[in-house]
């Protein structure tokens, strides 16, 4: 199992947030214990969550500690001034009674209670409510910044294995006089005759435009193919070439052009 694809799976984050499975919850306890860069990869997890709710923490009103408070002062006022208006009766019955008064007391009190649990509940509720609709914004961000990493890391990766190929050449096509901060690089694996392209600073070509690799064969050129931006591999493969003296991109008509357009070539490089 690889390590470090089943810490960025996203199990980790479900883990943490008591969302994950009994079973999965069971096997990530089982590798924690016996991995360390796992068990690190949950203390991150929970280190950022309990950043976040630090972050966006929203404390409950100002006012409603005063509002509590006063209403019970109030009650309490009401509670003395009905004891003080209670006569004493002048004979002790048998049995005595308790006064009516004195048995609603008991319910105010339970009345307030209930009052304070509800504001607190519904404050509560406000302040886990924001603080769950901000975590869930920030790990939409991380998501998203991890996905970036993800395909940063093969991008380079796809890149590395390229150029560590046995019999593959690296050849830079720097941008011509009008485009001189441009640059691609073509990978041309000697053996298979197979070309790769790169755009490394290329602008996104227009909706009806795209970029197309030529290869200088014979003095002549020779069309390889179109670059597709909206594809998720930033190298791409092109077609094959038995010899070329040169590489070079133009951008053309989408689709591309059987003969190139001088004026809007870009860069350009020697085998």
């Amino acid at each position: 199992m690889d390590i470090k694809e089943y810490i960025s799976s996203g199990i980790i984050e479900a883990y943490v947030m008591g969302l994950a499975s009994e079973e999965e919850t069971r096997i990530l306890d089982c590798i924690q214990s016996n991995n360390p860069e796992v068990k690190q990869a949950i203390l991150d997890a929970q280190n950022t969550l309990e950043d976040f709710a630090s972050q966006q923490a929203i404390a409950p009103p100002p006012a409603l500690k005063s509002a509590i408070w006063a209403k019970i002062s109030e009650e309490n006022q009401e509670n003395n001034e009905i004891e003080e208006s209670v006569v004493e009766p002048v004979t002790t019955p048998l049995y005595p009674s308790q006064s009516i008064e004195n048995n609603k007391a008991p319910l105010k009190w339970f009345a307030i209670a209930a009052t304070i649990l509800l504001v607190a509940s519904i404050s509560l509720n406000l302040y886990f409510n924001n603080t769950q609709n901000s975590i869930k914004e920030q790990l939409a961000t991380l998501t998203t910044a991890q996905k970036n990493n993800e395909l940063a890391y093969q991008d380079l990766k796809s890149k590395w294995d390229l150029v560590n190929r046995p019999n593959v050449k690296t050849i830079p096509l720097l941008g011509v006089e009008k485009h001189p901060d441009m640059k691609a690089v073509v990978y041309f694996e000697q053996n298979s005759n197979d070309v790769y392209l790169a755009l490394e600073n290329l602008p996104v070509a227009p909706q009806d435009q795209q970029y197309q690799l030529w290869a200088i064969v014979d003095g002549k050129p020779v069309s390889l193919g179109v670059f597709d931006q909206n594809a998720a591999a930033s190298v791409q493969k092109m077609t094959a070439v038995t010899s070329a003296q040169a590489f070079a991109i133009t951008l053309e008509k989408r689709g591309g052009v059987a003969s190139p357009t001088m004026e809007n070539m870009y860069v350009m490089g020697k085998v």
